[in-house]
Order: structure tokens, then sequence, then C-alpha cells
């Protein structure tokens, strides 16, 4: 593999962000994805993400990207306008903290957790293009790359069809497309996936499942093909980092061995 492997600060999402710091740098990780899980991190918090900063880059450490919060309280899609307002806001202040910590690429879900979508479904997509079209307007004050991430399948985008009609109706500059290795195996879509949006995918989400639920293992642990994941992603092009998002409880350092054992794997492909 010819790319550099990331990791996300979200193998430990559970604990603040400065307890993986130290084990992520130890293990040889330089580019982050900084999980914005309100235990883990407080994007409101602009001397806090200053000395987040500043200590990031004293153990060589940089912030690569920035997952912007989601879930049943974050939902650009939602029939009230006042959560699509409250979400909104939400989202333009985790757009600033990405900016203080210095990282380029904002990854978003096109949706919400609201399985419901699906009776509204092309009010819930046109909710989806407008929500996300102001998050790349505060995205592009602010010098970044907006990244839409293909969700689970059961929610709104993770269709392929579906995440293309969104993905279309933004501007083609400053955004771009955001592969997540289980969602879109989950899905029955990934290596479709990667062919259809090639050109415009400027990330990757890499984890592994066993067939059924969104596991987030270590790549190797699960049902995918990484040998065919990395030729598809040579043939398109791809040149951007290896994100791992892979999930972790208790035993940082453990979690962090096992996340850099999984690279090292990954490295000789």
């Amino acid at each position: 593999m010819k790319w550099e492997i990331g990791l996300s600060t979200g193998i430990a999402y559970r604990h603040p962000i400065a307890d993986v710091l130290e084990p992520l740098a130890h293990a040889g990780f330089h580019a982050l994805e900084i999980s914005t899980a309100p235990q883990h991190v407080a994007p409101s918090d602009a001397l806090g993400l200053e000395l987040l900063r500043d200590r990031m880059a004293w153990l060589g450490l940089r912030s690569h990207s920035l997952h912007a919060p989601f879930g049943h309280d974050v939902n650009l899609t939602s029939p009230d306008a006042r959560q699509r307002c409250g979400a909104l806001e939400k989202l333009t202040v985790a757009a600033e903290a990405l900016k203080i910590l210095g990282g380029v690429y904002y990854v978003i879900h096109p949706g919400g957790e609201d399985q419901r979508w699906i009776w509204e479904r092309e009010a819930r997509l046109a909710h989806s293009v407008e929500g996300l079209t102001r998050v790349w307007e505060a995205c592009r004050q602010r010098k970044l790359t907006l990244v839409v991430e293909t969700p689970l399948p059961h929610l709104l985008g993770g269709q392929p069809a579906d995440f293309a009609w969104i993905v279309e109706r933004l501007p083609v500059e400053g955004t771009g497309v955001c592969v997540d290795t289980s969602h879109t195996s989950l899905g029955g879509c990934l290596f479709e996936v990667i062919e259809r949006f090639g050109p415009r995918i400027v990330h990757v989400q890499a984890s592994d499942n066993r067939g059924l639920t969104d596991d987030h293992l270590v790549p190797g642990e699960g049902v995918i093909d990484w040998r065919h994941v990395v030729s598809a992603l040579e043939r398109v092009g791809y040149a951007g980092v290896f994100m791992l998002e892979v999930a972790g409880n208790g035993d940082v350092n453990g979690h962090v061995a096992k996340a850099s054992a999984a690279a090292r794997r990954l490295a000789e492909i």
C-alpha cells in the first residue's frame, strides 16, 4: 500500500482525547481523524483546542480530518426547521474546531440517525442538500474541504443512487467523498461506490465487520477483502490518507497496539 495510514481518535472516544495522544504517537501514527464525541473533545472550547493542537504538534501528530457531530440530535434533514437550525449551529462550531486544529477535511454524514426518512424521502433528500450546502459555505469561509461520508445502508444516502443524488447537487469545488468501507460493505456496494465516485474520493475510513453490523473491527478481523479494496482504490487514483476508524473500549494502549499491527499488515499489501 502506497498511502499513509492514519487513525481516528474514535478508538478511544469514551475517554478524553488527551488519553490517546501519546499511545498514538508511540505506535507510529501521524495523521489523525478527530472524533467529536461529547466526552472526548469539546468543539466549542477554543483555548482547549489550541492547547490540543500544540500538544499534538509536539508529539508529531496532526489533525488530518475531523468527524462532524452526528446522532439523533444532529440532523440536517429533520422535518422540524428548528432542529435543522440547531444541527447547523453544532456543525458550524465543529468546522471552526477543525480550523483551529489545523486540519482540512471535514467529514460529515448526509443525514441523521432517524430512520423515518424513508417516509419522506424526497423532502429529506432536499433537506440534506440544503443543509450540506450551508455547511459547505461555513467550510469555504474557513478554507476547509467538505467531505460527505457514505452512510449505513438503512440511513439517508445509504443507497448509491441516493448518495449520488445528494453529492451531484453540491458544489464541486471544495467538496469530496469519503468511502466508509464497513458501511458500504454492509450495503453490498463497496466496490460499486469506489468505481462510481472514484475521482471525487478524497478520504477513506477503513474498518472491518463480520457481515451483519458495523463492528468497527481492525482490517483483517472481518469479511472485507482488503487486497481488493486497495487495488480498487489504486485503479481510481486515490491519493489520500487511509484512515483506520476502529473501535476500542477500556484498554487504550491495547487497542492502539492492535490498530498499529493492522496498519503494518496493510502496508505490506
